[in-house]
Formats: C-alpha cells, sequence, structure tokens
C-alpha cells in the first residue's frame, strides 16, 4: 500500500501498466488514456481528503445486457456482459466510523455515518442511500466494516443502460470487502448490492446488472432461485467474430425520472402472476397463462398481458442465445438479439414513454440501426429501457458508416465502440 502521490507516480511511469492491461488491453492509445485517468483520480483524491494517505484503487465494469429483458426480477434468464468502461476508485480506510465518498461530476460529497443502519428520510434514490445499504448489508452477513474516504472516476455513461449504478455499487462493495477483509465472492457482492438498490436506493431490480459486473465476461444466469441464483461464466475472450464491434449509443435521454416505469413492468407481471395464484411469471406454466387469457386481459389490462407474453418469449430467447454463443453460432445470435428489440417494442412496451410520444430517442436509434445493417447485425435497447442507449454488434465494414450516421443524429461522440471486459470487480491497484 502506497501513499497516493507514490501511486500516482508509479502508473505515469509505466509501472503498473501489466494491471492495466488486465482490464483495458494492450492498444497504446488507450493504455495512455488510463494511465492519465488514473493519475488524475489519485490527484482528486488528494484534493478531497489531503495528501499523504496510504491508498488502494478498484474498478468495476458497466455491463451490456445481451438477452433476458426484465426477465431476472420474475425468477427468469439473464445474459450480460461486462464491458471495458469502468468505475474507478481510489480508497482509503478511515477510524471515524464515516464513509465519505466524491463522485466526478457530482457537485456533492456523500457522508454517511454508517452507525445509522436504517434507511433516512430524504436519501432514497441518491447514491447515499447505496452506500449505507451496502454496508447494513455487510454486518446483516456478520462482518464488521468500517468508515473509509474514497473519490471515483466512471466511464460508464448515466442513464446509459450499461448500468453505472451497479458499478458504482460494486466498486463500494469491493471496497469494503478488501478494506475489511471479509471474504465474500462476486456473487455473494452482487446480492448485497441488490439488497441496497431494493431496500434503500428504492429501485426494484433483478440480480444480472450486479452480478455481471461483480463476475466479470458473458454471464447466463438462471434466476429461479433469487437467493442461489445458478450462474455460468462465458469466457469473453475470443467470444465476438473477428472484425465485430460492439456499439453502444447514447440517445442523450436520462433514466434519473424513470424509476416509476421500471417499477410498472416488474408490477404489471407480478399482478399477472398473482392471477393465477403464483409471485412471479417464472413460476407460471405457459399453458396456464394462455388458457386464462380473457380473464386476465380484463382484470390486469392488456398492457400487463403483453408484458407477460415478453416474458415468456424473452425467457426462451435468453436461453436460445446462451447456447448460440456456447456453440460459435454467432448468425443465430444476432437473429435472436434482433427479436429481442423487436419484442421490447411491441410486448415490454419500454423503448418509449406513453406520456411523451414526442421524445422517442430509442425508436429513432433502432430504427436507424435497422437501416444500415439489416440482417448482417443486431440490435437492441440497453437495460430497463424508455430512455438510454441502445447496443448493436456492427461488422467491420459498417462500422465507420453506421458510427457516422448516428452521430449526425444524436450528436458526436454519442457512439461508443467497446470491447468485452474478462475481469469482474476487483481491486486493480495497492
Amino acid at each position: 500500500m502506497a501513499t497516493s502521490a507514490k501511486l500516482r507516480e508509479e502508473i505515469l511511469a509505466g509501472a503498473w501498466d501489466e494491471r492495466l492491461r488486465l482490464l483495458y488491453g494492450d492498444d497504446a492509445v488507450a493504455l495512455t488514456r488510463q494511465r492519465q485517468r488514473y493519475a488524475a483520480a489519485l490527484e482528486q483524491f488528494e484534493l478531497y481528503f489531503g495528501p499523504g494517505r496510504q491508498v488502494r484503487i478498484y474498478s468495476a465494469p458497466g455491463r451490456a445486457e445481451l438477452g433476458g429483458n426484465h426477465t431476472d426480477h420474475q425468477h427468469g434468464y439473464g445474459l450480460g456482459a461486462a464491458v471495458m468502461l469502468d468505475l474507478i476508485a481510489v480508497a482509503s480506510p478511515s477510524d471515524d466510523g464515516f464513509i465519505r465518498v466524491k463522485s466526478r461530476g457530482f457537485n456533492k460529497l456523500d457522508v454517511i455515518d454508517i452507525t445509522e443502519a436504517e434507511p433516512q428520510q430524504g436519501e432514497s434514490t441518491h447514491s447515499a442511500s447505496l452506500i449505507r445499504g451496502i454496508a447494513e448489508g455487510f454486518r446483516a452477513r456478520g462482518r464488521e466494516v468500517g468508515g473509509f474516504d474514497a473519490y471515483t472516476a466512471s466511464d460508464v455513461l448515466r442513464g446509459s443502460g450499461l448500468s453505472s449504478s451497479a458499478a458504482f455499487e460494486m466498486g463500494m462493495a469491493v471496497i469494503l470487502n478488501e478494506e475489511f477483509h471479509c471474504g465474500f465472492s462476486g456473487p455473494e457482492l452482487a446480492k448485497i448490492c441488490q439488497y441496497a438498490e431494493n431496500t434503500y436506493f428504492g429501485k426494484p431490480s433483478g440480480l444480472l446488472d450486479q452480478l455481471t459486473s461483480a463476475v466479470g465476461g458473458v454471464i447466463f444466469a438462471d434466476f429461479a432461485d433469487p437467493a442461489q441464483p445458478k450462474i455460468e461464466k462465458i469466457h469473453a475472450d475470443g467470444l465476438l467474430p473477428e472484425g465485430m464491434t460492439l456499439c453502444v449509443t447514447d440517445t442523450r435521454g436520462s433514466h434519473s425520472e424513470l424509476t416509476g416505469e421500471f417499477a410498472a413492468i416488474r408490477q404489471e407481471m407480478e399482478a399477472v402472476a398473482a392471477q393465477l395464484g403464483h409471485r412471479v411469471m417464472g413460476e407460471v406454466p405457459e399453458p396456464e397463462f394462455w388458457a386464462a387469457l380473457p380473464r386476465l386481459r380484463k382484470s390486469c389490462g392488456d398492457r400487463a398481458v403483453l408484458r407477460a407474453i415478453h416474458f415468456f418469449e424473452e425467457n426462451a430467447r435468453a436461453l436460445a442465445q446462451r447456447n448460440a454463443l456456447l456453440t460459435g453460432d454467432f448468425a443465430e445470435f444476432l437473429r435472436l438479439l434482433r427479436e429481442n428489440g423487436r419484442s421490447s417494442f411491441a410486448y415490454c412496451q419500454n423503448v418509449s414513454c406513453g406520456n411523451d410520444p414526442g421524445h422517442q430517442a430509442l425508436a429513432v436509434a433502432l430504427a436507424l440501426s435497422e437501416s444500415i445493417l439489416g440482417d448482417s447485425g443486431g440490435w437492441r435497447m440497453q437495460g430497463g429501457g424508455f430512455a438510454g442507449t441502445i447496443q448493436a454488434f456492427v461488422p467491420g465494414n459498417r462500422v465507420e458508416r453506421y458510427r457516422s450516421a448516428i452521430e449526425a443524429v444524436f450528436g458526436p461522440g454519442s457512439c461508443y465502440l467497446l470491447q468485452l471486459r474478462e475481469a469482474g470487480a476487483m481491486q486493480i491497484i495497492k
């Protein structure tokens, strides 16, 4: 463990390049950028928390959801991939029982007294609630944790469907896990983060986002028993055909005011399940659903029924996508990806908000992707939906055309060319 000034000097001199390559690859330009990024984060830590502190640096990746849109919270399947955009955190333990976190791009310093275990008034939907909930999640599992000071810098686009929230949560969790020697596995940390997001932040999310950030690579998960999900890691190295690029487009919309829209998807699916005597759609036999369709339309409404149909079809697709990746049938994977995108339009109805018909940026981005790529690629909405980003798998001979067309509509820098990341959330420099 070295001081912030010493680590900054070492990083800029290339002493930690081997560790950085583990996360960001061998490209010289990318490596130079990451050295500068890490050095800037260390400098900012000193600015807010003082020089001479012994520090470590942590990284937690964002994720791209490849299959299983709104299926994980219904005890179905999920398919996600960690990406090279990440959150880094410079951290140092404190001895006063407070966690203090300053995040780049936010004007406030989160200060959490960890002796106050209960959710605090006015804290829900803010990052402080996540930090408090994660700390309490450790204690609820019998671990003693203390305070720390941290500065975070995230490349994961906010409101992007790349799950900046899961990257932040996993960053906080891996700091507590390492600094206080708690010994939790990645999946265990993911559950703690989900608990914080559900109970303290107030968002009824599933577990796929946190699992993917925690474990890295491509994750196929079966949430039939959400307390003990079955997790299969598909290694990201060599998974994409040569020349195939994952492009993510930021349509410049935010998820920040859409928690109610996300919650309604889960609530409506579970209302359908309840009419059939079950808790979630993953427990409902599909023939039973179709037999009860007339009654369900009356009791739950057509949108809820369509979202239930989306669950059945999307759940089967996620399993089929996993099988296609394992057998190397990428053309079939892309076909299923396109079907996923269409189901989000027609059934899940989370591509745009009904109360704002004048703004449908995701729909425009998806339509533009289809016009350029046809059957040569795949495209779908990212994450919870309603705003944010789309993803597209683009063959090499169309990447520049695709990016140019997208950025002509959504602005310079709106299209990101991503690589998959093998490593999950971790301590990267100590």
